[in-house]
């Protein structure tokens, strides 16, 4: 499966070619954001595939070049539903946050034992099918998952080789399929953790959220400062609920909110403190202050049920900035921002055009303010490279910043 890029060209979108071509048999695109991950004012393409690892494209002056090696984001191979970054150990770069399944789920994956995916004309005509698959440490062989009549149902093919029970559970994926498995392709996943990859400029450092933020799988993550410390926090919408008829639905999660401690550590934040209680079949989700307040509110989406809004009423009230990009760009999707203190500065947070999972963030940035510090400035990259060093007067909380 392949994906596109489009170049808005004044008003129209057409395709661009040239870029599109990395994006060839790419696979099956779960997440994507535009973010600056290398600084240099020009935007970066991470894609999240729902097999594989996370893509990375380094946008060199509007030409993209595959980078997931060269950053090391292709030792870690996951299933993927959303992705965004944030700057999470407020160093000035943006790390990124990429949500999976989760390790409450019928699969136990390492990388001795990923799970893996063949999928091609498996049963010997037109139609494409899919079997999931593992190392089996018994068989010392590449056995299938399926369950033996579920099997014989999507694929007949399987009753020529293994025609009991008996004779399926000691058969691996070659002995069921045969000469159909030739020309299958595969994809694996070693891990299925929700994951943070810090960015240590040049490199991603993996490392797996929290315990309790694994136990549901997560589409939506969204980094902002939710209790007004200084610090970034995440949140994650969670939960599945249309699996097939021989799985439990995946409900363990309520919508969690994790608090970042501002060195890329992050605290699961229990429900009954933070006030956020979802139990549905959770998606996509914002952040946005919406009442104007300097806190930083949510809205989460669920399938099948009501779309929740959480006023946040407790968190210290942070610096609200506005951006304003030009015509060609209103809301300066792209720039990154900092708080300026008197010898330091604050976590970066850049404006996104949509990330986390199908959902869209407020364009007005909260920025919350370290406590003991006071803010004299707010630094602003924009998209090109160019920067403002914006005066922010004592006690003002609010701040309108124009490209110039």
């Amino acid at each position: 499966m392949s994906s596109r890029l489009f170049r808005n060209d004044g008003g129209r979108f057409v395709l661009d070619q040239a870029n599109s071509d990395l994006f060839k048999d790419i696979g099956l695109i779960s997440g994507a954001v535009f973010s600056d991950v290398n600084g240099d004012g020009w935007p970066d393409l991470i894609l999240a595939p729902e097999w594989g690892s996370l893509k990375l494209f380094v946008n060199d002056h509007g030409h993209l070049r595959d980078a997931t090696a060269a950053w090391g984001l292709d030792r870690v191979i996951g299933r993927w539903n959303g992705v965004t970054t944030g700057d999470l150990d407020g160093d000035g770069r943006l790390d990124i946050v990429a949500t999976s399944w989760g390790r409450n789920t019928e699969y136990h994956v390492d990388a001795a034992h990923p799970l893996l995916l063949y999928y091609g004309k498996l049963g010997g005509g037109a139609r494409w099918d899919m079997i999931e698959a593992r190392y089996d440490d018994r068989l010392h062989r590449i056995a299938p998952l399926a369950p033996f009549g579920e099997l014989l149902t999507t694929l007949p093919v399987a009753r020529l080789t293994t025609r009991t029970y008996t004779a399926y559970a000691n058969a691996s994926l070659q002995d069921v399929l045969g000469g159909t498995l030739q020309g299958a392709q595969r994809w694996e996943a070693a891990t299925l953790d929700h994951q943070v990859f810090l960015n240590r400029g040049g490199q991603f450092e993996a490392r797996p959220l929290p315990a309790e933020a694994q136990f549901a799988p997560a589409f939506y993550a969204g980094v902002a400062d939710f209790d007004g410390d200084g610090h970034e926090d995440l949140f994650l919408s969670q939960n599945f609920f249309p699996t097939e008829i021989a799985t439990p639905r995946y409900d363990a999660g309520r919508g969690l909110l994790l608090r970042g401690r501002g060195d890329g550590t992050l605290e699961p934040v229990p429900g009954q403190v933070s006030g956020i209680l979802v139990y549905g079949d959770q998606r996509g989700a914002a952040f946005a202050d919406y009442d104007g307040d300097g806190r930083t509110d949510l809205v989460v989406s669920q399938n099948g049920a009501t779309t929740r809004l959480y006023h946040n009423e407790h968190a210290r009230p942070g610096v609200r900035v506005r951006l304003e990009g030009g015509q060609l760009n209103p809301h300066a999707i792209g720039a990154v921002m900092r708080l300026v203190y008197d010898g330091s500065r604050g976590p970066a947070r850049e404006v996104h055009g949509g990330s986390g999972y199908w959902s869209q963030d407020g364009p007005v940035q909260v920025l919350g303010l370290d406590e003991g510090k006071h803010p004299t400035a707010v630094w602003v990259r924009w998209p090109g490279g160019s920067e403002t060093l914006a005066p922010l007067p004592a006690g003002q909380l609010e701040i309108t910043v124009r490209r110039p």
